[in-house]
């Protein structure tokens, strides 16, 4: 098992903590933890001594779990950039051939939507990278963070997307010259193939989308305060018309075709 998956099972039991609290308790209260009864069916020192050491041991050992996927992932990281430093990217037919189609994340900011990435950096929808701290390269070099990435499988991208709210999944095809690393490729040029809508309204997450509206959003960074997201009818009613966009009319402005767009939810929710 890779570390991602592990960090992913880990997050998923994260996620479970507070079920599985309800559980534990919901069991000492008819165990008579806390009732006035003189005779419980197990001693109530004994139910407060499961839950302090409940409390206070399944934390620490998601915090050691944590701790300890982060040191392995550091540990390989140093590798690989020491592995890459032994690499020759400078010849292109030097790189494996393969179709480089990936899953990746962005938000739709600005009045005038743009797709930007998690890390920032705005982007069109059919674009080629640019190193913007050295400006010599041509992307990606190996020694350096440059260049288009993507997952390569879509149900990594989903769990990103689960801890990523406001996030839109989108496929992507990446061309030139290009590399995989450990969860994905990274690569020179991308185009941008389909936006997977997802199947509930980003605000109620219960009923169907079927209109953008733009807000002001607060907590990414500072590159915009606006933010585009795809809402049900009742949750878009209080907007005006100016701060809408039909399904196509977005794609229209994204210039991404909207015959690749439409109907992917593919389960992405």
């Amino acid at each position: 098992m890779s570390l991602a998956e592990r960090r992913q099972k880990l997050i998923r039991a994260v996620r479970m903590y507070p079920v599985i609290t309800l559980f534990v308790l919901a069991l000492a209260y008819l165990a008579g933890a806390f009732s006035e009864s003189e005779d419980p069916l197990i001693p109530k020192d004994l139910v407060f001594l499961a839950l302090n050491i409940y409390i206070f041991l399944v934390p620490g050992l998601f915090i050691t779990a944590f701790i300890l996927i982060g040191f392995a992932s550091e540990r390989e990281r140093r590798g690989v950039s020491n592995n890459q430093r032994r690499f020759n990217y400078e010849d292109p037919f030097d790189l494996p051939l393969e179709e480089m189609r990936g899953y990746k994340l962005a938000v739709i900011t600005e009045r005038e939507p743009t797709l930007r990435g998690l890390t920032g950096d705005s982007y069109k929808a059919d674009d080629s990278a640019i190193c913007a701290q050295f400006p010599e390269h041509t992307p990606p070099v190996a020694s350096c963070e440059c260049g288009f990435y993507a997952y390569r499988t879509l149900a990594d991208a989903k769990f990103e997307s689960s801890i990523n709210p406001g996030t839109f999944l989108l496929e992507v095809d990446l061309y030139g010259i290009g590399f995989r690393y450990e969860d994905g490729y990274r690569a020179e040029s991308q185009v941008v193939k389909k936006i997977i809508i997802p199947k509930r309204c980003m605000r109620c997450r219960i009923f169907s989308p079927t209109v953008f509206v733009v807000s002001c959003r607060m907590g990414y960074q500072n590159y915009s305060w606006m933010q585009w997201q795809v809402r049900c009818d009742i949750c878009s009613l209080s907007f005006k018309d100016r701060d809408k966009l039909s399904i196509p009319e977005m794609f229209g402005k994204l210039k991404i075709p909207t015959s690749n767009t439409l109907g992917s939810s593919d389960g992405f929710r």
